[in-house]
């Protein structure tokens, strides 16, 4: 047997896992809570939940996780300079320290500007010792990268922190979204390698001797080192992992895939056994990237999702917060106030508030991270100081500092990061229901049955009503995902939002609608038994919940492939009606003109295999396969008559990891 370790770090749980690479077979999983403040004790804590004495026989092991994402979305990560060339940036991704010097190509790659090496040394000066890392973008680089390669060669010189320049991530035109990617990169390689040295550190500690990888945002994988250079590809590697995890686990190459976990629902689709990719490149906390990952659509549904009544309706909120069950296995303060709710009624008028307004008798407050505590009043502070020793009720804590509920900002500073709230969730209505016991489950049932005499319902009623709420509103999401993926839209019309509540609610007494899915759903993730059968039913499809999907995403990790894919371009320069124009073919390396377009053509295949199996060895690949695509551009006169205008090779070299 050859074990292979697969490790992902997501949002709620840190899941490990080791398999026989040989035969696909999982020999022993694990999990733990995320440790958010620092990703490595979780990771710790779940492999320490394996089987030991085969540790040591791990000949590959595999990092996913969140951290990429997470640091983008919050704008973490280190001080990033950035030198453009030949035009400004809008500065989407906001760098601390920025410069524009001249210097410019044409779309041809023929330089119309000379690029201003003394404002560049300026520039570099400038930034000594202000900077951990610098981002360098040029104007049309992908067809020319000289004047980025030279401002490289002097701030090597002149700086003592890593370089990324843009032309190196991604060879599609787009000024905008090259740079911003430069820049997230910048910004992520001190955060990704101090991951990965830790991760390191405990593989030796735990007796792991085996090379490291990572995984891409489009599932595949890649050496540490790559990694540590191209940290920007593993944004969204978590979602992709379990696309992999799903293909591993079911051998099939076609479905929809539902990852449900704490925070968030993903969903993907596989295509011919391979995720399918978001063609403009990822968008990552608003921000359009010419990262290539898997298209996955994030909804604000999970296990953790915040449960509220509000007056007489169950309501769902994408907050997330720390169920119930597992708070009050950790705090035995908030088991007893929960259970002090047991014979309560709360005569409280019914009352409909704003959602982050709701004061809830079964919700507590609890210190998320220690932070500096900038621009908060007096009482928000002590109410801070007051969470230090336990969990604490809005309501318990303005008794104790003698202020009025609303004088404490709970849902500011829960928005802020300073705290987190504790509260019923859909994993609370499981435990309540008694079909998923792995915490507290008293707790929830006695939560539960609050929530229920509060809006007027039998603790039955009130389980099967959420159900069916959390039920209907992934059934939502998912055909809200295939509709966009079949229109390439980034939002629903009027239209197809009145198709989604007919079809889920059926409510008109002359016809009914149905959502027929082609393809299988496949679950991912500890709850999807719980959920994803209705789901099935009611999109009319085949539902597939494979042995180990609680840790489909570490599998995925490990059971994945290598790909790197090159594009070469290839352009016409002669006129439009021409038979065999003169064609520049652009690499990323270098620009070779060409008199006949099947030379250019042939050249930029030969060249396009060259480096994509030079990349792929690079991140790891043991004897990669190659394919080959090809996309002309021709100008169509009649059905006979063509004029070749220029094309798009695309070469993918795809392996298996080198276990050396």
């Amino acid at each position: 047997m050859i074990y292979g370790l697969g490790i992902d770090a997501g949002g709620t749980y840190t899941d490990t896992v080791i398999v026989d690479l040989e035969s696909g077979k999982v020999v022993c999983g694990n999990k733990a809570l995320t440790t958010r403040e620092d990703l490595t004790i979780g990771i710790r804590n779940s492999l320490e939940g394996l089987d030991r004495s085969l540790l040591s026989e791990v000949r590959l092991t595999s990092l996913s996780s969140t951290l990429a994402t997470n640091s983008v979305v919050e704008n973490k990560g280190c001080r990033v300079g950035l030198i453009c060339i030949g035009t400004d940036y809008v500065r989407v991704s906001k760098p601390e320290h920025y410069a524009v010097v001249d210097g410019r190509f044409s779309m041809s790659g023929k330089e119309e500007v000379p690029l201003d090496v003394r404002a560049v040394k300026s520039a570099l000066n400038g930034m000594k010792g202000k900077i951990d890392a610098l981002a360098i973008s040029g104007y049309v680089s992908v067809r020319n990268p000289s004047h980025e390669n030279r401002v490289e060669t002097l701030a090597k010189k002149i700086l003592d922190v890593p370089v990324v320049c843009a032309h190196d991530l991604t060879s599609k035109l787009g000024f905008e979204q090259r740079t911003t990617t430069a820049v997230m990169n910048a910004r992520l390689i001190p955060v990704i390698e101090e991951l990965l040295r830790s991760v390191k550190a405990i593989m030796n500690e735990l007796g792991v001797d085996s090379p490291l990888m990572m995984v891409k945002g489009d599932g595949a994988l890649m050496k540490d080192t790559t990694a540590m250079r191209k940290p920007v590809e593993t944004i969204l590697s978590g979602p992709a992992s379990s696309l992999m995890g799903a293909k591993s686990l079911t051998g099939e190459d076609d479905a929809v895939v539902i990852d449900i976990g704490g925070t968030t629902s993903d969903i993907g689709i596989l295509k011919n056994g391979f995720p399918r990719i978001e063609p403009e490149g990822a968008n990552i906390g608003g921000k359009r990237t010419r990262v290539m990952a898997a298209d996955i659509a994030t909804y604000g549904l999970g296990g953790d999702s915040r449960i509220v009544v509000n007056g007489k309706d169950i309501l769902l909120s994408p907050v997330r917060v720390i169920p119930l069950c597992i708070a009050a296995s950790r705090w035995p303060s908030v088991k007893r106030t929960i259970c002090s709710l047991a014979d309560l009624t709360d005569d409280r008028s019914a009352e409909d508030y704003e959602l982050c307004d709701v004061l809830q008798d079964t919700e507590f407050f609890t210190l998320a991270h220690v932070r500096e505590r900038e621009n908060l009043s007096s009482i928000d502070r002590k109410f801070l100081t007051a969470l230090k020793k336990k969990p604490l009720r809005l309501t318990d804590a303005a008794e104790m500092l003698g202020v009025p509920a609303h004088s404490i900002s709970a849902s500011d500073m829960e928005s802020r990061g300073y705290i987190m709230r504790i509260g019923v969730t859909p994993t609370d209505i499981l435990h309540a229901e008694g079909s998923y016991t792995c915490y507290d489950s008293e707790s929830s049932r006695i939560a539960v049955e609050y929530l229920a005499r509060k809006c007027g319902r039998s603790m039955d009623s009130f389980i099967s009503e959420t159900k069916s709420l959390i039920v209907k509103k992934i059934a939502a999401c998912t055909m809200e995902k295939i509709l966009l993926d079949s229109s390439r839209r980034d939002a629903l019309v009027q239209s197809e939002e009145e198709l989604l509540d007919r079809v889920l609610n059926g409510n008109d007494p002359d016809y009914s609608i149905s959502f027929n899915l082609k393809d299988p759903i496949i679950g991912i993730g500890a709850p999807v038994g719980a959920w994803l059968p209705a789901v099935a039913e009611m999109l009319h499809t085949r539902l597939l919940l494979p042995e180990n999907s609680h840790i489909g995403n570490a599998i995925g990790a490990i059971t994945g492939c290598v790909c790197e894919t090159v594009v070469i371009t290839v352009r016409a320069t002669g006129p439009e009606y021409q038979e065999e124009p003169e064609c520049d073919v652009f690499t990323g390396e270098e620009i070779r003109t060409f008199s006949w377009s099947k030379e250019a053509l042939e050249f930029a295949e030969k060249e396009g295999i060259r480096m994509a199996k030079d990349a792929a060895l690079s991140a790891g690949a043991k004897n990669p396969v190659v394919e080959v695509f090809v996309e002309k551009n021709e100008l169509v006169v009649s059905e006979d008559k063509r004029y070749f205008r220029g094309a798009e090779i695309t070469v993918k070299a795809t392996g298996k990891p080198d276990l050396y």
